[in-house]
C-alpha cells in the first residue's frame, strides 16, 4: 500500500487559518475603529461554538475548530483512499 501522508486534514485546516487571517487584514485595512465592537462579529461566528460558552475562548475556539478540520480532512482523506 502506499504511504504518501494525507494532505487533505492540512488544506482543510490552511484554508481556515487563511480565512481567518484574511478577515483580520480586511478588518485591519478599514482602519475605522469605532466603539460599537462590530469589527469583532466575523471573529465571533468563525469561533462558534466555543465562543458561546465563554468568549475568552475567541482564540482557543479558533485553534480548536482549526485542529477539528484537520481531523475531519484527514478522516475523509483516509476513507476515500481506502475505497480506491
Amino acid at each position: 500500500m502506499n504511504n504518501r501522508p494525507n494532505r487533505l486534514g492540512i488544506y482543510a485546516s490552511a484554508t481556515y487559518l487563511f480565512i481567518l487571517a484574511l478577515i483580520y487584514v480586511l478588518t485591519a485595512y478599514t482602519g475605522k475603529t469605532d466603539d460599537t465592537g462590530l469589527e469583532w462579529i466575523p471573529f465571533f461566528m468563525l469561533g462558534m461554538p466555543w465562543v458561546k460558552v465563554d468568549a475568552r475562548l475567541l482564540l482557543p475556539g479558533m485553534i480548536i475548530n482549526a485542529g477539528i478540520l484537520y481531523l475531519l480532512g484527514t478522516l475523509v482523506g483516509k476513507f476515500r483512499r481506502s475505497n480506491v
